[in-house]
């Protein structure tokens, strides 16, 4: 329902610590941003800060949780730009971002459908997605290899590739880094 903050939020924090993570992002999307750690780390640690899309499909989430969260943590940010949006992914309008990044959002085959579609239409040329997931999700078809055959069948003109992992014996969970294929 997004009112918790998922346990690859902080997996996906801790790899944009990397320095070239967020290099030169002026926009930035968390999608399905729940507590919006993922947006709020973008603002903290990129100077000068980008600026940031929170969205979520739950309005209530929007508003009794990422936003009280943004305020906590970013109230001392002058030149912060932001915005808050709710909705599904499919109806809600959206920009285009040089990174977009979120967490556990894989999780099924319809999901994962609505994922690529943001990443094909929202993504810009030069920009890079960082998806923070578990590698499996029983019983309701997600995860890395799934999602990884959706972006070969579709021919979707993205590269997808792992770039960081748990190591975590039975739930691991991956990072994984999604650009446009750049024609030769």
């Amino acid at each position: 329902c997004g009112r918790r903050s998922r346990g690859s939020s902080g997996i996906n924090a801790e790899y944009g610590s990397n320095p070239h993570t967020l290099d030169h992002a002026t926009m930035v999307c968390d999608l399905g941003c729940g507590a919006g750690l993922l947006g709020i780390y973008a603002m903290l640690t990129s100077s000068p800060p980008p600026t940031v899309h929170f969205q979520d499909f739950n309005s209530e989430v929007i508003k009794n949780f990422t936003m009280l969260n943004y305020h906590k943590n970013c109230s001392t940010l002058t030149e912060a730009n932001v915005r808050f949006t709710a909705g599904d992914w499919s109806s809600v309008k959206l920009d285009h971002y040089d990174v977009i990044l979120s967490a556990e959002t894989i999780y099924s085959v319809e999901s994962q459908r609505k994922v690529l579609r943001v990443l094909q239409a929202h993504l810009k040329e030069d920009g890079a997605a960082f998806i923070a997931t578990k590698r499996h999700y029983f019983g309701v078809g997600g995860g890395v290899v799934d999602f990884k055959q959706l972006i070969s069948d579709n021919d979707a003109k993205l590269k997808c590739e792992v770039v960081w992992t748990s190591g975590q014996v039975g739930l691991a969970r991956d990072i994984l880094k999604i650009t446009r294929v750049t024609s030769p």
